[in-house]
């Protein structure tokens, strides 16, 4: 048994399917189908029920999938770990964020630190257009974002975190907070707190194209420079707003509502600039990846649901 044959294995039992397994890997499928005949004959087992039109794992399958990617795991770390030690790899990475990542983003850098002691990393908040400049003038080398207008940037690439729906956002003493979805039309009249068009021009070209698609003219009473300056006004009664449903454990005070639109959700990204010549930017990425496929179901943002 060697690693490529257990690489080969776990591309077909995730994705069910040798055709694809053998376009990820740019070989024939009957390489594929070799390798796994062979592996089969090895362990003594029988992994796959395949006929025609479906591939199945066996139970057995099923345990050597878990294993054998925590076989891959281990071996990629220590390959990693061997260059780490041999390059005395050092120096610093910068990462600018939102304010959102609280789900994920200490754990991604406990994980990273570990491994990568001698890397020094700088974390800065900003607000998202800020962000992205950043990004594009390599002010930071790695950037937690929203997707709106990054296709402004093509310098930058991007891969997508996950979905973000938009929500309304109010005090959980507000006469419509036990609602657990609300219309656009039973908000129209209540004062709208946003975000500073100057901070976030396409966040705010984003919301009124919202309320305009519905033929309403929001009443907004106040515009922030912070995503937390408008969850601060909303907590104390004086408006509600709509953002991106992208907290974690809000307080009790706030409830996010869903809308009974069908609202164009954005994805959350992580991004970096191509140009930008820091090795970290590769090594923060690869370790990015490894924590997405142990940690995905973690990193789903999901709206803080009120009973009714």
């Amino acid at each position: 048994m060697d690693l490529k044959q257990l690489r080969y294995f776990v591309s077909v039992a995730e994705r069910l399917s040798f055709t694809e397994a053998a376009m990820e890997h740019f070989v024939a499928q009957s390489a594929i189908s070799k390798q796994i005949s062979n592996l089969e004959d090895l362990i003594g087992v029988q992994l796959f029920i395949r006929n025609r039109r479906t591939v199945q794992l066996t139970k057995a399958g099923a345990q050597l999938l878990k294993d054998a990617k925590g076989v891959i795991a281990h071996y990629e770390e220590a390959i990693s770990n061997a260059k780490l030690r041999g390059s005395d790899l050092s120096g610093s990475i910068k990462i600018g964020y939102l304010g959102l990542e609280k789900l994920f983003l200490p754990r991604l850098i406990n994980q990273f630190t570990k491994k990568y002691r001698d890397v020094n990393i700088e974390l800065i908040q900003y607000t998202r257009d800020t962000l992205n400049a950043s990004l594009k003038l390599g002010d930071i080398d790695i950037g937690f974002t929203l997707s709106l207008s990054i296709d402004k940037f093509p310098e930058i690439t991007s891969r997508k975190i996950s979905n973000i729906p938009f929500t309304v956002v109010m005090n959980s003493e507000h006469p419509l907070a036990d609602h657990r979805k609300i219309s656009i039309n039973s908000i129209a009249n209540e004062p709208i707190i946003v975000i500073n068009p100057e901070v976030s021009p396409d966040g705010f070209k984003h919301i009124s194209e919202l309320f305009i698609e519905y033929g309403i003219s929001p009443n907004i009473i106040q515009e922030c420079s912070q995503f937390e300056t408008v969850l601060l006004m909303v907590e104390a009664g004086i408006g509600i707003s709509i953002l991106p449903a992208a907290m974690v454990n809000p307080p009790p005070t706030l409830r996010f509502i869903e809308l009974e639109e069908n609202i164009e959700e954005i994805d959350f990204i992580i991004a970096w600039n191509k140009n930008n010549l820091n090795p970290l930017i590769s090594l923060f990425t690869k370790e990015f990846e490894s924590f997405m496929d142990t940690h995905e179901d973690g990193l789903i943002f999901k709206t803080k649901k009120s009973t009714p």
